[in-house]
């Protein structure tokens, strides 16, 4: 049987980390050291694959190639000035384990070895092989073990971030008249990562409702974070007192003061709900339009192009619609509908009525059945996140009357 080639070694994937054979490369100069390092390997644990250069440069070299559990560093190397060798592989392949061989009876060089990250040291001629592959084996497991650390805290860091995004992005909407509910959700396309779908709601002091739903292009944190200034920016602006004409306007001119590439836009629908409930003034930038039970699409006739693409007048002056009796509407982004159905198609935006219609109960719409009904009909799951908003007007209760 032929045996692999160097560069085409891999560990057997049955072979445990402790067991499993390993590339080490000894940098060492002095080529009598080299010859007794690589015997006592060979004798003492015979997994342990061994190349020996003379230098750095050659290291990394090799690595390029090769896959290298752990490197022997000689601290000793002339034309190299105290841990500078050291200072350089760590920066170079943090992903590699380091023993460090120090002079005679210099403890405190080890020390500092393991400061500046090696994973162990030996003393130079003072170790046997199986001592030597032992420290081999225990800094192979020690780097392995920090890399998971690191990776594990990094993970953590991660999800804290999106965490802080998700309740910038999705904040409850500040609505407490009891003849109004509503009801949220969002799914994130991506396990755990939020991108940049957000929506708000607020009930003014004269018993208007203004609501917003919107969608960065795009998917990450730097969309999550351009959703978070939009989401933010929009309820400033509303709290302020800006005409609902020129809300979206001067949303407009924070989103292209805020995004970092210059290129970024969203789609965005602003709904102004009169204090008797009666009617709904859409003003719509590009986002699919809401829909209400019964009736359909609520479309903004004047509406223009996302926020951030000039390509049609700037002018918001929006389109109302009548909303008679006791009604439900839903506001969402394009997640819920742009998914691959059975025959590989992308559903469009106008399977949405009927699926309202199908989740419409007494009560307003099921937010739940309306997700459902076309997460069972994507066949690779969401393609992109989802942000619906469920609003209904019913009479309160006696007692809950204002």
């Amino acid at each position: 049987m032929n045996d692999p080639s160097p560069s085409s070694w891999a560990p057997p994937d049955h072979l445990s980390p402790r067991d499993a054979p390993h590339l080490v490369v000894l940098v060492e100069d002095d080529p009598g050291d080299t010859i007794l390092f690589e015997e006592a390997i060979a004798d003492a644990d015979p997994e342990l694959r061994v190349r020996c250069v003379s230098r750095t440069s050659q290291l990394f070299a090799l690595t390029e190639t090769d896959e290298v559990s752990c490197v022997v560093l000689d601290l000793g190397l002339p034309g190299v000035t105290g841990f500078e060798a050291l200072d350089e592989i760590v920066g170079r392949l943090p992903r590699v384990a380091i023993v460090v061989l120090t002079g005679w009876g210099d403890a405190k060089a080890g020390t500092e070895a393991l400061a500046r990250g090696a994973q162990d040291y030996l003393v130079k001629g003072d170790a046997d092989g199986r001592t030597i592959a032992r420290s081999i084996r225990f800094a192979v497991e020690r780097k392995r073990s920090q890399l998971s650390a690191t990776a594990l805290a990094e993970a953590h860091m991660r999800q804290a971030e999106q965490h802080r995004l998700e309740r910038a992005l999705l904040v409850d909407p500040a609505v407490v008249r009891p003849d109004v509910s509503w009801d949220a959700r969002y799914i994130a396309a991506r396990s755990g990562v939020v991108s940049g779908d957000f929506f708000d709601g607020l009930e003014l002091a004269d018993g208007t409702v203004r609501l917003v739903i919107g969608d960065v292009a795009g998917h990450g944190t730097d969309e999550a974070a351009l959703g978070v200034s939009l989401r933010a920016g929009w309820r400033s602006l509303v709290l302020a007192g800006l005409d609902p004409g020129d809300v979206l306007l001067a949303l407009e001119d924070l989103l292209m003061s805020e995004r970092p590439r210059g290129d970024e836009f969203a789609t965005v629908c602003d709904l102004t709900i009169a204090p008797d409930l009666s009617t709904v003034c859409i003003r719509n930038a590009g986002h699919p339009a809401p829909i209400l039970a019964g009736r359909g699409p609520l479309r903004d006739e004047a509406g223009r192009s996302p926020l951030g693409i000039r390509l049609a007048d700037a002018d918001l002056p929006g389109t109302e619609h009548r909303l008679d009796g006791p009604w439900s509407l839903v506001a969402f982004t394009d997640g819920l509908f742009e998914v691959r159905a059975d025959d590989g198609a992308i559903l469009a935006v106008e399977e949405v009525p009927a699926a309202v219609e199908a989740a419409h109960r007494a009560e307003g719409i099921d937010a739940d059945a309306l997700i459902n009904d076309f997460a069972t009909r994507a066949t690779d799951g969401w393609r992109d996140d989802v942000a619906l908003l469920v609003v209904t007007h019913q009479a309160p209760a006696p007692g809950e009357l204002r």
